[in-house]
Order: C-alpha cells, then structure tokens, then sequence
C-alpha cells in the first residue's frame, strides 16, 4: 500500500453541513421573486455544481444567472453561517493528520472569498497547505485542474494522495488525476461509481486508526 503524504478534501457535503445555509439564501431570493420555497430533497443534487449552475437549476435561466450568482453571492458574504456545522468526527480527523505529518488540501467549487469565510468560520482554516477554489482554476469539478494544482504546488505524486468528497464530480475529479477517492456518504442522492480506487464511510472518526 502507498503512504499517503497529501489529502485533499472537497469543502461543503464532505466537511461542512452547509445545505440549510445554502438552501436557505436560495429560499430569500426565490421569495422576492415570488416563487415557491425549495426544499433539500429539491436541490441537493445542484448544491455541488458550482455557483452559475446551481443558480440556473433553482432561481434563473441562462440569461440572468450571472445576476442573481451575484445577489446570491453578496447574501452569502453578509450572512453569520450559524446554521453550519462540522460533520462528525471532522476535527479529529484533521488532528489525526496533522499529527502523522500528512499535508492537507481543500479543492472546492466556491469561490475563494466564500471558502475562506466558510474555513475561518468552523476555525479549520490554519489546518491547510493549499486552497484551490474555482477563482484558480480554468475549469471546474469534475476536471482535475485542482488535483492537477495541488500536486505541483506540493510535489507529491497521485500515488501518495487520497482524495475525499461527497459527490460524483469529485469522484471523476479524482479519477482524472489518478487519485484514490473516498466517499463521505452524507447524502444517498449523490451517485457515486464503486470501484477497487473507492472507499465508502459516513463518519470521519471511522478513518482514524
């Protein structure tokens, strides 16, 4: 077996319960233009697929998404996050690394403003080498560009590197870069692909040796 010397995390469903905020923001735009409230069941699969896509699946078409991306985003920013928690077993996890010496990475499709605040917020900030937001990468999850990133910036190869994230786009992410993938599996509308590169857990306490 390869020693793991990197682990790169995808930020919200993996680290941070963050769909009631997300929801919610949704929900106050939707209100202004009067459209019916959403629930979890009728987003969750969007919540992943970056800011403009999601916008499009839920609020706006293509026209006006960039629009309300920006009012969504600016709510966002403004908003305090107190319905957001770590999931369980995350701050272990995280000192379970620290302390082996493992490096650690975030690669996520929000922006960078947004992932700092969402890292400062839960005080997990200081635990990362390197954060790859959409702002530094060509191309979004499902491509590797951010893999593709952190390895440079770290000069540690595919082989010592363990990916985890909740969704299929960071499953293919992984794969792209030749990454072993692990499912944190928070949520069964996600579809993930089994394979001999994927481990399967629903508590990071569980990874703990």
């Amino acid at each position: 077996m390869n020693i793991v010397k990197l682990v790169i995390f995808d930020l919200d469903g993996t680290l941070v319960d963050s769909d009631k905020t997300v929801i919610r923001l949704l929900n106050t735009i939707r209100e202004d233009l009067n459209l019916p409230t959403l629930k979890s069941k009728d987003v969750s699969l969007y919540l992943s697929l970056g800011g403009e896509e999601m916008i499009k699946k839920t609020i706006a078409n293509k026209i006006d998404a960039k629009k309300y991306l920006g009012i969504f985003r600016k709510k966002y920013l403004e908003d305090p996050l107190d319905g957001e928690k770590l999931f369980d077993g995350v701050i272990n996890y995280l000192n379970y690394l620290k302390a082996k010496g493992i490096q650690m990475a975030i690669f996520t499709n929000k922006p960078k403003d947004l992932a700092n605040k969402t890292l400062k917020k839960h005080s997990i900030y200081n635990f990362f080498d390197y954060i790859i937001t959409s702002d530094d990468v060509e191309f979004k999850k499902p491509s590797p560009d951010g893999c593709y990133k952190i390895i440079k910036l770290s000069s540690i190869p595919p082989e010592n590197i363990i990916m985890i994230g909740d969704s299929e786009l960071d499953q293919k992410a992984a794969s792209l870069a030749s990454i072993k993938f692990m499912h944190h599996k928070v949520s069964s509308l996600h579809k993930i692909i089994s394979s001999k590169n994927t481990k399967v857990f629903k508590n990071f306490n569980d990874l703990i040796d």
